[in-house]
């Protein structure tokens, strides 16, 4: 009986004691943010430059210092050119596909949330190309003889400065040489055909050609002489009318007085005054291979006629811009006969 009570007293003893544990629980322990030693700070190592459509794009390295590397590239503001991009080292390179000015904002950001921007604008030229005046879009037409008449044959448009330009092929008309996409001097030689190449070379090495055909014209040229003063060729006081052959140049001429002087020896009734009134200049007109010039009656006042000298000028009409004609001058006598 005895024992049974103690055996009681130990189970109820054992029951109510607090359990033992074996396990210890371990809590984690929370990662550091890394901490930078000095402030995130960017840089490029070249400053941003200017470019051209189709043309590489020389490399513009931004290095980033401080912070907590790694560091990662983004633009935060703006847009780079269509064609370039900044590559996970920092650096920004491509080919331009589109021209224009592009201004934007570059970030660096470190792997301990620190940032860092810079900012960067970049003209882009358009595509260099050269192509020919309107006037050479077939040929251009010149005319022996004369000097940077309608030597300008292309144009070039895009690409950056500066320019070089080089014969490639063919030969210049002789007597010329090359300006740019010009002919400067005096055009010479015989007359006909002559095509040539030129290849225009800019700032960043990109090229372009063009290949005029220059057509070249005798020389524009007009037959002066005598009016009156024979038998033959009378030209008496109630006036007359010739005509003089022009050739070469291009077109039908415009022709023009620029000298008309005579000799001071009128009478009339009654005596007309001093000094002698000027005669009355002839008209001049040109077409079908002539120079027609009428001369007037020269009146009562130069009664015994009167001899002159007259000076035309013929301009050509090759359409190459305004002034640039190729002209020509003759004298002529002019007599005529009192009535």
């Amino acid at each position: 009986m005895r024992s049974a009570l103690i055996g009681a007293l130990i189970l109820v003893v054992v029951a109510c004691a607090r359990p033992t544990s074996t396990a210890h629980q371990t809590l984690p322990t929370p990662t550091p943010s890394p901490t930078p030693t000095t402030p995130l700070v960017l840089t490029a190592t070249a400053p941003f430059h200017n470019g051209e459509v189709g043309v590489a794009y020389a490399p513009v390295a931004l290095a980033a210092t401080g912070g907590v590397q790694p560091y990662t590239w983004s633009v935060v503001a703006g847009a780079l050119p269509a064609g370039l991009a900044i590559g996970s080292d920092g650096t920004v390179s491509g080919t331009p596909t589109s021209a224009g000015t592009f201004s934007f904002t570059i970030q660096s950001a470190d792997s301990g949330n620190s940032t860092a921007t810079i900012p960067g604008s970049v003209p882009i030229a358009a595509a260099l190309s050269a192509s020919l005046l309107p006037n050479c879009a077939a040929r251009c037409t010149v005319e022996l003889g004369c000097v940077s008449v309608c030597g300008a044959f292309g144009q070039v448009s895009g690409g950056v400065a500066p320019f070089s330009y080089t014969l490639t092929s063919g030969q210049l008309p002789s007597g010329t040489s090359l300006s740019g996409l010009t002919l400067t001097g005096t055009f010479t030689g015989l007359s006909g055909y002559l095509q040539f190449t030129v290849q225009v070379v800019d700032g960043f090495g990109a090229t372009a050609s063009v290949s005029p055909t220059f057509s070249m014209l005798e020389h524009i040229s007009l037959a002066g002489g005598t009016i009156g003063g024979s038998q033959t060729n009378p030209c008496y006081w109630t006036g007359c009318s010739r005509q003089f052959a022009y050739s070469g140049g291009y077109g039908t001429p415009t022709v023009q007085i620029t000298g008309w002087t005579y000799t001071e020896s009128c009478t009339g009734y009654p005596a007309p005054p001093k000094p002698c009134p000027a005669p009355a200049r002839p008209a001049v007109s040109a077409g079908g291979g002539f120079v027609t010039v009428d001369v007037p009656s020269p009146g009562t006042t130069w009664i015994n006629g009167y001899t002159a000298t007259l000076t035309l000028v013929v301009t050509d009409q090759i359409s190459c811009g305004a002034g640039a004609n190729c002209s020509a001058t003759a004298s002529y006598t002019v007599v005529v006969y009192g009535g």
